[in-house]
C-alpha cells in the first residue's frame, strides 16, 4: 500500500474514532438531560410566531397567560336530581385535589365581600341609574328599604344604599353563593363550582397525570355525578397523550414497517442492523443537541422527528444496495452523489429556519441534525463494515428494475407532459389557503365542547379579543377607559357585542369619582329631610347622617387590585411601562362588532387585538414566505444541476418537481385549502424526491440504485405517509401531502430513468454496473 493510501486509512480511522467520541457525548448528554428531568413542551403555541408587535402587545398576552394559564375550573352536578352535588361529594374533591400537591390554592367557599373593601369609598361610587333620578326618588328609595323585610339597611352608614347599588350594577353574575360553596344555577340544574390555581406549570406532565388521576378517581367513585373541566391543563394533558401515543404509534409503525420491508429485501439479520445503525446515531445526535440549544423539546417535534427514521436510513439504503449488487465498483463514484443528496435536502429541511416560529425552527434543526448524524454514520462507518449477501435482493432488484420505460413507450412521456400541464393549471387557478389558527388545535372535540359549556354557563368568554389603552397618567387612562365604555356599550345593547370588562367598570376615573360625590351631596341635601321626616326620625341626625361626606377618599387601582375582590381584574392593568395602560376584554363579535372595534384601534392610544385572527394571518404570511424560499432554493438547485448534468438536469427535477405539482393539482381539483403544515409536507416531498432524482440519474441503468431509490420511497412513506392518520392537525395535514406527493415521487423515477439500455452496447462502453457513459462522462467525471 502506498504512503499516500496509508494516510487516508488511517486518517479514515481516525475520523470514525472521532464520530463515535461524538456520540457518546451526546448519549450522556441526553442522559443528563433526561435524568435532571429537563421539560418536555406539549404547547401547539410553539408552533406559533414569536411577538413580534412590540412590548405592549407582548405585555398584555402575557398578562393575560398569566392569570389565567395555571387558573382551572370544575363544575359538579347530579344526574338524578336538578339540585346541587352533595356537598360531602364536593368536598372530598376539593380535599383530593389539596392533598395531591399540585394546587397551590382553592379558591374560598365563601363570597369576596367587596363591600368590605368599598365601604370607605361608598360616596364616590354611583350608578348611572341612580345618577339620573331625582330626590323623590332617592327619598323612595330610602324608604323602602327601612321598611322592606329582608333589607339590611344601615341608615347611618348608607340610608340610600348607594353601595348595594353599586356592587348589584357592577358586580352582578351568573355564580351564586351557598353553605356548601360557589354554584352556578340554570333553569333544569345547579352546579357546584370549584376553582383552583396550579402549584406549576399546566405543561408540567407529572402534574397533569396526577391531575387526572384525582379527577378520574372521582369520577370512579362519584359515577352519579356530571363533572365539567375547564382550564388550559385540561388541553395541555390532551395534547401530551395525543403526542405520546402518536410518537408510539407513528415511530414504532414506520419502524417495524421498515423491519419487515428491508427483512424481505435483504434476508439477513446483520444487515437490517447495519441500516439501522444511522437511524439510531441519527436521533441521538438530533435529540441531544437539540435539547441543549433550545433548552426544551416539543413532543411535536419528537412526533415529527420519529419520521426521520424513513430519511436516514435512505443513505444507508444506496450504499447496501451498491455495495451487494456493484461489488466491485468504486465508492468514490458513489459519494459524490451521496453528499449532493444530503445537501439538496438541507436545502429543502433549513429554509424552515428562515420563519420565525420556534417550534418549526426546533423541528428543522432537529431534522437536519437527524440527517446529518445519520449521513456521518453511513460515510465513515458502514463501509468499514463486512457485506452479508442473500441472492433474493439482486432478484427482487432485477425484477423491480423492469418497471421502467420501454424503448416502444415514448407515447408516456407526451402524456406525462399533459398529466403536468392540467395539474399546473389546476395548482394555478384553483389552489386555495386556509390559515385559520383554529383548525390547528389539536383538542378533542369533546373537550372543547366542555370548556365552551363551562364558559357559557359562568358568563366568561375566551380572552383573545381585547383592546389594548394607553394614557399619560393612571387617572388619565381610567378616563379614557370611560370615553371607550359608552360605544362599547351600545354595541352590547344592540346586541353586536356578547360583553366586554376594563377597570373603569370597578374604579371610575377622579373626575368621575369627584362628580359622583357632588351628585350625592346634593342628593342627599334634597332627600334625606323628607326621608326623616316619612320615617318619623328627628332632623337633628342629619348632621350626623351628612358628616361622613366630607371626607371621602379616592378609591384607587392599585387599593382596589390589591384586595381579594379585586384579584379578577389584575390582568386588565398593565404596570411596568413607561406609559400606563390597561385592557378591555372582549366577547364575542359580528361584523358590525368587529367593524367597530378596528375604528376605535384608528386613535393612537387604542389598539384592537384579536388574537387568532392575528396568529392566523401570521400564518398567511409565513406561507408566503415559504413559498418565496422555496422558489429561491429551487432555482438555486435548478443551476447547480445544469451545471453537473447538463440536458439530463431534468430528470434529476422530474421526481420532485413534478410530485409537487401532481400534489397541489390534486387539492385544488378536491378543494382542500393549503395550510403552512401543507407546503411543510410539500418540502418533505421535494426532499425526499430530490434525493430520489441525484441517484436516479447518477446511475441510470443501475438496478441497485433503482432498488435503494424504491426502498426509500417505501419507507419514507411509511415514516410520513403515517402521519396523515395523526389526530394533530398540523401533522396530519404534513403526512396526507406526503403520502400523495412520495406515491407520485416513486411512480415519476422510472420515468426520469428512461429506456434501458442493451447489456452489449452498455458492456461496450465499459460502465461499471451499467452506468451510461454519457452521464458518466457529464457528471462523475466532472465530480471526481
Amino acid at each position: 500500500m502506498s504512503l499516500g493510501g496509508t494516510d487516508s486509512a488511517r486518517g479514515a480511522l481516525l475520523a470514525s474514532r472521532g464520530w463515535g467520541l461524538v456520540l457518546l457525548a451526546c448519549i450522556v448528554l441526553l442522559a443528563v438531560q433526561v435524568l435532571r428531568g429537563a421539560p418536555l413542551d406539549t404547547r401547539i403555541t410553539a408552533l406559533l410566531p414569536e411577538h413580534q408587535q412590540g412590548e405592549l402587545i407582548a405585555r398584555a398576552d402575557d398578562s393575560l397567560a398569566s392569570t389565567f394559564e395555571r387558573r382551572f375550573l370544575l363544575l359538579v352536578a347530579s344526574d338524578a336530581t336538578p339540585h346541587a352535588a352533595p356537598v360531602e361529594a364536593v368536598n372530598e374533591l376539593r380535599q383530593a385535589l389539596t392533598a395531591s400537591g399540585i394546587i397551590a390554592s382553592l379558591d374560598s367557599q365563601s363570597p369576596p365581600r367587596p363591600d368590605q373593601t368599598l365601604t370607605p369609598y361608598r360616596y364616590r361610587l354611583l350608578t348611572d341609574s341612580l345618577a339620573r333620578q331625582d330626590a323623590e326618588a332617592w327619598r323612595q328609595r330610602g324608604l323602602s328599604r327601612l321598611f322592606a323585610p329582608g333589607v339590611d339597611a344601615d341608615l347611618e352608614r348608607d340610608p340610600f344604599g348607594l353601595l348595594d347599588g353599586w356592587l348589584e350594577a357592577r358586580f352582578q353574575g351568573p355564580v351564586s353563593w351557598h353553605p356548601g360553596g360557589p354554584g352556578v344555577v340554570t333553569d333544569k340544574t345547579e352546579w357546584s363550582l370549584i376553582g383552583a390555581t396550579l402549584a406549576a406549570s399546566p405543561y408540567d406532565m407529572a402534574l397533569q397525570q396526577e391531575l387526572s388521576a384525582v379527577l378520574e378517581r372521582f369520577g370512579q367513585a362519584h359515577p352519579e355525578l356530571t363533572l365539567l373541566r375547564a382550564g388550559l391543563v385540561f388541553h395541555a394533558a390532551a395534547g401530551a397523550r395525543q403526542a405520546s401515543h402518536e410518537i408510539a404509534t407513528i415511530g414504532l409503525g414506520s419502524l417495524f414497517g421498515i423491519l419487515a420491508l428491508l427483512a424481505l429485501v435483504f434476508r439477513r439479520p446483520l444487515v437490517i442492523a447495519t441500516l439501522l445503525l444511522p437511524v439510531a446515531t441519527g436521533l441521538v445526535f438530533a435529540s441531544a443537541l437539540t435539547w441543549l440549544i433550545f433548552g426544551s423539546l416539543n413532543l411535536i417535534t419528537l412526533a415529527f422527528g420519529a419520521s426521520l427514521i424513513g430519511l436516514s436510513v435512505d443513505y444507508a439504503l444506496h450504499l447496501q444496495c451498491t455495495r451487494q449488487l456493484n461489488p466491485g465498483r468504486s465508492l468514490r463514484l458513489f459519494w459524490p452523489g451521496l453528499a449532493l443528496g444530503l445537501a439538496s435536502s438541507l436545502c429543502a429541511y433549513l429554509v424552515q429556519l428562515a420563519t420565525p416560529l420556534p417550534g418549526l425552527r426546533q423541528m428543522a434543526t432537529f431534522t437536519a441534525l437527524g440527517l446529518i448524524g445519520a449521513w456521518l454514520s453511513v460515510r465513515l462507518w458502514l463501509p468499514r463494515l463486512p457485506l452479508y449477501h442473500h441472492p433474493a435482493t439482486a432478484t427482487i432488484a432485477r425484477w423491480l428494475d423492469r418497471l421502467r420505460v420501454g424503448r416502444g413507450q415514448r407515447w408516456v412521456y407526451p402524456a406525462l407532459a399533459l398529466v403536468l400541464a392540467v395539474a399546473a393549471v389546476l395548482a394555478l387557478t384553483g389552489s386555495t389557503t386556509s390559515h385559520d389558527l383554529r383548525q390547528l388545535n389539536p383538542s378533542p372535540a369533546a373537550l372543547i365542547a366542555e370548556q365552551q359549556r363551562v364558559q357559557t354557563l359562568l358568563e366568561r368568554p375566551a380572552n383573545f379579543r381585547y383592546l389594548i389603552v394607553s394614557g399619560e397618567t393612571p387617572d388619565a387612562l381610567l378616563k379614557r377607559l370611560e370615553q371607550l365604555d359608552e360605544p362599547l356599550s351600545r354595541l352590547e345593547r344592540e346586541g353586536h357585542l356578547s360583553s366586554h370588562r376594563h377597570l373603569a367598570q370597578a374604579v371610575p376615573s377622579m373626575q368621575t369619582q369627584e362628580h359622583n360625590l357632588e351628585r350625592v351631596r346634593e342628593r342627599y341635601a334634597a332627600a334625606l329631610p323628607e326621608l326623616l321626616t316619612a320615617a318619623g326620625l328627628p332632623s337633628t341626625l342629619i348632621p350626623r347622617l351628612e358628616d361622613p361626606l366630607h371626607e371621602v377618599p379616592y378609591l384607587s387601582p392599585q387599593t382596589w387590585l390589591s384586595s381579594r375582590a379585586g384579584e379578577a381584574d389584575r390582568a386588565l392593568w398593565l404596570d411596568g411601562l413607561e406609559r400606563p395602560a390597561a385592557l378591555i376584554t372582549i366577547g364575542e363579535v359580528d361584523a358590525t362588532a368587529s367593524k367597530a372595534l378596528t375604528q376605535l384601534a384608528e386613535s393612537p392610544d387604542v389598539i384592537y387585538r384579536d388574537r387568532v385572527a392575528a396568529l392566523s394571518q401570521q400564518l398567511a404570511l409565513l406561507s408566503e414566505e415559504l413559498v418565496r424560499w422555496l422558489a429561491l432554493a429551487l432555482a438555486l438547485l435548478v443551476v447547480v444541476f445544469g451545471l453537473r448534468y447538463r440536458r439530463h438536469a431534468w430528470r434529476v427535477l422530474l421526481p420532485p418537481v413534478g410530485a409537487v405539482i401532481i400534489t397541489l393539482g390534486l387539492y385544488a381539483l378536491s378543494h382542500t385549502g393549503l395550510t403552512l403544515f401543507h407546503l411543510l409536507g410539500l418540502l418533505l416531498v421535494l426532499g425526499i424526491g430530490l434525493d430520489a432524482g441525484i441517484f436516479s440519474t447518477e446511475h441510470p441503468q443501475d438496478p441497485g440504485a433503482w432498488l435503494a431509490i424504491s426502498l426509500s420511497c417505501a419507507s419514507s412513506l411509511l415514516a410520513f405517509g403515517l402521519l396523515a392518520f395523526s389526530a394533530t392537525p398540523a401533522l396530519h395535514f404534513l403526512g396526507q401531502t406526503c403520502l400523495i406527493g412520495l406515491v407520485a415521487t416513486w411512480c415519476l423515477v422510472p420515468l426520469a430513468r428512461g429506456a434501458t439500455e442493451r447489456a452489449g452496447v452498455a458492456a461496450h462502453r465499459g460502465v461499471a454496473g451499467s452506468d451510461t457513459q454519457e452521464l458518466e462522462s457529464s457528471s462523475h467525471g466532472r465530480s471526481t
